[in-house]
């Protein structure tokens, strides 16, 4: 039979969980065994396929059982959902099956679209862990490993001595007198001593028993 041209056609791998009006032609393949509702309807799940792949179907009271395996059939307004976790067709208020011919089909029975899909399962989510650094590590300044020897001043002062050495400044002959600057001035304000010739010894006058000397006997 001749598929009227104003409906346009799906295959199976296009079918998604959710789809609606869909318009398919395959063959049906295997068909399960019949299951009862509480309302006393027959449900039978059929396998079928096309080029493209294979999926379930699921076929309610007369239809199904009508339907038998090698035959072609037609899905006119039917949707896809999820059941159970696997992929199916259904018929649907509106929908319709059609028989439209046997056996002479090209189809492929993988892949089975109405396998159970690991990306439907929950994935848990994965929590970025971002590293902070230490609040309590400085920049720069590593620690002083030589926690025993005192770090210089800031202000340029001198560091102390050891061993009660005297500084650079002061002589090392005591003759040489106090300390003093190494340019050879001494401390303070004061002037610079003379530097001209040593002043004369006066002559030492001795006076015994009362006399003059220069009334000495001649």
């Amino acid at each position: 039979m001749a598929t009227p041209t104003n409906e346009a056609l799906f295959l199976i791998k296009d079918v998604k969980p959710g789809s609606k009006n869909l318009n398919i032609v395959f063959i049906v393949l295997e068909i399960g065994r019949v299951t009862k509702t509480k309302d006393g309807h027959e449900v039978r799940s059929c396998k079928v396929a096309d080029k493209s792949g294979s999926i379930a179907i699921s076929v309610w009271d007369e239809l199904g059982s009508l339907i038998q395996p090698g035959d072609i059939i037609k899905l006119t307004r039917g949707y896809a959902s999820i059941w159970k976790g696997c992929l199916t067709l259904y018929t649907g208020r509106g929908g319709d099956l059609q028989k439209i011919g046997e056996f002479c089909m090209v189809y492929s029975e993988v892949p089975n679209f109405s396998e159970p899909n690991p990306e439907l399962l929950s994935q848990p989510n994965q929590q970025n862990k971002s590293g902070k650094p230490d609040q309590n590590q400085r920049g720069n300044s590593p620690p002083n490993q030589n926690s025993g020897t005192p770090a210089p001043p800031g202000n340029g002062a001198m560091p102390p001595f050891a061993n009660n050495n005297p500084p650079s400044g002061a002589p090392r002959d005591p003759a040489f007198g106090n300390v003093g600057r190494p340019n050879g001035r001494s401390p303070g304000n004061g002037a610079p001593p003379a530097s001209g010739p040593p002043t004369a010894a006066k002559s030492s006058v001795t006076i015994s028993n009362g006399r003059d000397p220069r009334r000495a006997k001649r």
